[in-house]
């Protein structure tokens, strides 16, 4: 099943890049911002086809005026004057980035703030000189250590947790995945196991044996080479899906999976009726499909307008993110012939999983010297998390933990809905 919704430009692996369809490539263009193309323009080592590509896509794009394609995304003018703007204040994750950029630039957390138009809370001011604590000066007699450099899937793991590259470790991952029914016979499928910490997690608790199929081919070499060295290549194997994304062969055998988990993953997806009907094949009767996603609050753009942050996550996804509401997903379900077994809102518990992963971040760097493409891979990574915990706080935006089942059909092929889902969000377990 060809999906370049679920290819995101920013993530994918270099020796993806290089191998990536340009089919697949001018699609996934075609979803994201200008100001998303330019930074991964900069960022990334393109081919000549590829390069092209992006350029005949920004020169389709309208020029908002005043915009610079090399900018960086900053709030400054051409001049390198701040920008005047309202000033917005700073949450938890902002706080923790702006400490990242002071710490990194040699400044104090409150000027980094001032240049961006952000205002910090009192409690944060005060605390700013311990915030970003410059390293001491080295003696003569102790050795300067090189600056290093972490690449994207060390800085996924500072964040996370080694082995994981969503917040929540295996707490979280198996919070997720006790929705699924271990006892019932058939295969495990996880679509988006990153690197195979939560997946590993799961099939050591339950005694069960879990596929993963990744999208990144970099994610999902280091995957199963962690599987592999922790004992569980043939338990918990994680393989790399092909370069149009996935295919209804990656759900056979048809009607075999007693559970199908994917997590934050299905709002970016172009055709998501089509991927709910290709894991409704792969599914046995009853068999669970779990799933975390972002999900929109009722009422956006008709009763209330869409919140600044809101917008603004959506670029910083690429212009890939459009999710559903839980009335729009409780439809396509029905239309499935799935069963809604529970449709649960765990922002509170997520929000918090976001803003302990960037301050584990914070203290791991205090003390270290990196490279500059270090520190450009981590404002960029942040940015991204900044975005959704912006979002996610104006509660316009919300995750969701949904399990589903796939109905048993009749003798003569139709499906029993014993409990047709309906349409009235109360239902849904709060």
């Amino acid at each position: 099943m060809s999906n370049p919704g679920l290819v995101n430009l920013a993530t994918v692996g270099s020796d993806e890049l290089q191998t990536m369809p340009m089919s697949v490539f001018t699609a996934a263009l075609d979803q994201m911002s200008a100001e998303a193309i330019v930074r991964f323009r900069r960022m990334r080592k393109l081919s000549a086809m590829q390069r092209s590509a992006v350029e005949k896509t920004l020169a389709k794009r309208p020029k908002t005026p005043g915009e610079d394609d090399d900018s960086d995304g900053a709030d400054v003018t051409s001049s390198g004057e701040p920008k005047k703007k309202g000033a917005k204040e700073a949450g938890p994750v902002m706080e923790i980035l702006l400490r990242i950029i002071a710490w990194w630039e040699g400044m104090e957390t409150d000027d980094v703030a001032r240049a961006k138009g952000i205002t910090r809370k009192a409690q944060t001011q005060q605390s700013s000189s311990a915030a970003v604590e410059k390293p001491a000066v080295p003696t003569r007699s102790e050795k300067l250590e090189p600056p290093k450099s972490l690449s994207r899937l060390e800085i996924t793991q500072k964040l996370w947790g080694a082995g994981f590259s969503l917040p929540g470790s295996a707490d979280f991952a198996l919070r997720v995945a006790s929705q699924a029914d271990f006892t019932r016979k058939g295969r495990f499928l996880d679509l988006t196991p990153g690197l195979g910490g939560g997946m590993r997690a799961v099939a050591a608790k339950y005694g069960v044996s879990i596929l993963g199929i990744e999208h990144d081919l970099e994610i999902a070499a280091e995957a199963m080479r962690l599987s592999g060295k922790e004992g569980m290549g043939e338990t918990a194997p994680v393989h790399a899906c092909g370069p149009d994304g996935l295919e209804p062969t990656d759900f056979n055998p048809a009607g075999g999976h007693a559970a199908i988990f994917m997590r934050e993953a299905m709002f970016a997806v172009a055709d998501r009726e089509r991927m709910l009907a290709e894991i409704h094949k792969g599914l046995c009767d009853g068999g669970s499909l779990v799933l975390t996603d972002f999900i929109l609050a009722d009422g956006i753009d008709t009763e209330m307008d869409e919140a600044a942050a809101l917008t603004a996550w959506r670029a910083a996804e690429g212009g890939i993110a459009s999710p559903w509401s839980e009335a729009e997903y409780r439809q396509a379900l029905a239309a499935q012939d799935y069963k809604l077994e529970s449709f649960e809102d765990i922002s509170s518990e997520y929000l918090p999983l976001i803003q302990a992963g960037w301050r584990q971040l914070h203290d791991c760097l205090q003390n270290a010297k990196f490279l500059p493409e270090t520190a450009t891979t981590l404002i960029e990574e942040g940015a991204v998390w900044l975005a959704r915990s912006q979002a996610l706080e104006t509660k316009q935006l919300r995750l969701a933990l949904i399990r589903a089942t796939k109905l048993p059909k009749r003798n003569g092929g139709a499906e029993i809905n014993e409990d047709p889902v309906s349409n009235d969000t109360g239902d849904a377990n709060e």
